[in-house]
């Protein structure tokens, strides 16, 4: 067995499935050093590096032969068919360390991101129909906090900031094409629930006064409008930007 039926979830709580089946990964630490190599996208990381990182700068007297058993457990598990002392073709040996070679179609980090892609060029030629469908796809994908199992490692906190960010302008995307459908209502729950979580993110409020519009309240979107203007106001001390003011003329 290889990695062609290999599939790795990161969306959520980490789950690692085998021609659709979930495999048994093992207690946390070991979920912690998988999360580990997988955002470095197959570049090794140095067994000091990996300690620092699982263990928190607080490691356990015997930390290395600790972390040499968990890579054997978890070469056990993705390669069950490896003779014992055989090459791993997955999670591999470098001179600098340790690397996972998991290919990025098989992550749902990257179809989620592929997915958003794909979904802003359909918009952007006018296919909102198909946008639509292909952003709720992606978005289904997620299953909570990205990177669950570390999400208290400092070392996934940029990663799991730079997909939080990418998750937001795909509901941000999602509200685009449901004003291209003219699914005004859909459109107008979907921002105002955005616009609740971020309230100083202006792109939401734009599109919140947009489908407002759309659905015959005018005069509901201009209120949207005052409400973002005071709040930037009191809170950053800063006018609302050119496109909230755009799309306020228009």
């Amino acid at each position: 067995m290889g990695t062609e039926d290999l599939s790795v979830e990161l969306l959520g709580p980490l789950v690692v499935r085998r021609a659709g089946r979930a495999l048994d990964l093992g207690p946390p630490k070991r979920r912690v050093l998988l999360i580990r190599l997988l955002v470095e996208d197959g570049h090794a990381v140095s067994v000091d590096q990996l300690c620092e990182d699982v263990w928190e700068g607080n490691p356990p007297a015997n930390v290395t032969s600790t972390l040499h058993a968990h890579i054997s457990r978890l070469r056990a598990v993705l390669e069950p068919e490896r003779r014992r002392h055989g090459k791993s073709e997955i999670l591999v040996t470098e001179p600098m360390g340790y690397a996972l070679r998991v290919p990025p179609e098989a992550r749902d980090t990257v179809q989620f991101e592929r997915g958003v892609a794909r979904a802003r060029r359909l918009l952007a030629d006018g296919r909102a129909k198909d946008a639509r469908e292909e952003i709720e796809t992606t978005l289904a994908l997620w299953r909570g906090t990205a990177l669950a199992d570390a999400s208290h490692h400092l070392f996934a906190g940029r990663e799991t900031s730079r997909l939080e960010e990418a998750r937001l302008t795909a509901v941000e995307l999602h509200v685009a094409a449901l004003i291209g459908v003219a699914e005004s209502e859909q459109a107008v729950a979907t921002a105002e629930e955005l616009t609740a979580r971020h309230p100083l993110r202006e792109a939401g409020w734009g599109l919140l006064m947009r489908a407002l519009y759309l659905s015959g309240r005018q005069a509901h979107a201009l209120q949207r409008y005052e409400e973002i203007r005071v709040r930037l106001a009191d809170e950053l001390g800063v006018d609302p930007g050119p496109e909230l003011r755009a799309v306020h003329r228009a």
